[in-house]
């Protein structure tokens, strides 16, 4: 097919536009891929959730100020502005959020469970303090 008879090929916002596509749609395949499988912790799929994230508020930052080292196809497209993109990451950290909003509220029992040695007993539920200070203070779960 000759680069001429299609008309995106020579358009280089649509291939800007496309090559931010290849890279986000890579990373979120890769989250993808970290959520499935069987016998995962709640907790550790949040934490991946949570990671993920942490890194579009990262890339976010970082298209505002037209740095693209983390789309390397866009990176070869040399846009002119990548303010746009820094949009399209913030339309998925807040779809994102809106999606862990519930588990987000239950993250301290899910830290209970999960790194128990972590919390503040004073965080915790009143039922649960004496059990956390008991393990917390235990020498031997500790190491």
């Amino acid at each position: 097919m000759e680069r001429d008879s299609v008309r995106e090929l020579n358009d280089s916002k649509w291939l800007c536009d496309l090559a931010f596509m290849v890279v986000i749609t890579k990373y979120l395949s890769e989250l993808n891929v970290k959520l499935q499988g069987p016998n995962q912790l709640l907790s550790s799929l949040l934490s991946n959730m949570k990671s993920f994230e942490a890194k579009l508020r990262r890339w976010k930052v970082q298209l505002e100020r037209n740095n693209t080292v983390h789309y390397p196809t866009l990176e070869e497209q040399k846009p002119s502005r990548t303010l746009e993109y820094a949009g399209e990451c913030a339309k998925l950290i807040e779809a994102l959020n809106e999606r862990l909003k519930d588990m987000k509220s239950k993250q301290m029992k899910l830290d209970i469970v999960a790194t128990p040695f972590n919390v503040e007993v004073a965080d915790v539920p009143d039922n649960l303090q004496n059990k956390i200070f008991q393990l917390q203070s235990d020498d031997e779960l500790k190491s």
